[in-house]
């Protein structure tokens, strides 16, 4: 294998056409997989979750059901609080294959979490940033760059040192996440560090695979690793005398 294979971009942001022939033939993390991850890697950073783009709740009621968990073997979690935040009105625009319209719903019902409702230029008020005050992890899936930066604007003066980024199509047939956030971190001047890079299906109905990105703030603060929860701990502890 050429070495510089090892630095193939395809492998990093995909290629178009490639999910024809990987469809089926590859695993890929499922969305809840990474979201529960982030959750748990967040568990140390003192702050609020929140979710820029709903839809039907499902990713929020995985983000709620990961936290509640954590809540049974870690009591600092039970300060933090879920705000889930969209329009439920669809796309304002069209995106990739995806018609203006598209994800339009009934807001979801979502026990023990805040939703806030409205276009991002409109809901994402300075009352809601002094109720919110700090964030320990952000899921982005919005979509579109206009409202991934919005989105990024208004969370910059909530973010904790080593608070997680997630964005859930970072890159893709159209990148727009990606550009929000270049543009983003160069005019802000905020430290981030990828803490990894995840494949995935389409999200558009395309034929090109699409990544998630976890990306962590770099602060003044060093910080440490999530101890693993008292039934991981004594789940261990058993198997090692196996």
């Amino acid at each position: 294998m050429p070495e510089n294979r090892l630095l193939d971009e395809t492998w990093l942001k995909g290629a178009k056409g490639d999910w024809l022939e990987l469809k089926g033939k590859v695993t890929y993390p499922s969305r809840a997989q990474v979201l529960e991850m982030a959750v748990q890697l967040s568990r140390p950073v003192p702050g609020h979750i929140v979710e820029f783009g709903v839809w039907k709740g499902y990713s929020t009621r995985v983000i709620r059901d990961e936290l509640w968990r954590s809540r049974l073997w870690d009591p600092r979690q039970s300060r933090k609080r879920i705000y889930a935040c969209d329009s439920f009105k669809g796309l304002p625009e069209g995106y990739e294959n995806l018609a203006a319209g598209t994800f339009a719903t009934p807001v979801p019902r979502l026990k023990g979490v805040r939703i806030v409702e409205g276009f991002f230029e409109e809901s994402l008020t300075p009352e809601l940033a002094a109720e919110v005050h700090r964030v320990s992890l952000v899921h982005f899936d919005a979509d579109l760059e206009s409202a991934t930066t919005c989105a990024l604007d208004w969370v910059t003066p909530l973010l904790s040192d080593g608070c997680l980024l997630l964005f859930d199509e970072f890159t893709g047939e159209d990148p727009a996440e990606y550009r929000a956030f270049l543009e983003w971190s160069e005019r802000t001047g905020v430290r981030t560090t990828l803490i990894a890079l995840f494949g995935r299906e389409p999200s558009g109905k395309g034929d090109m695979t699409d990544r998630r990105a976890l990306f962590q703030v770099i602060g003044e603060r060093k910080r440490q690793k999530p101890p693993p929860l008292t039934p991981v701990r004594l789940r261990r502890k058993l198997m090692s005398r196996w």
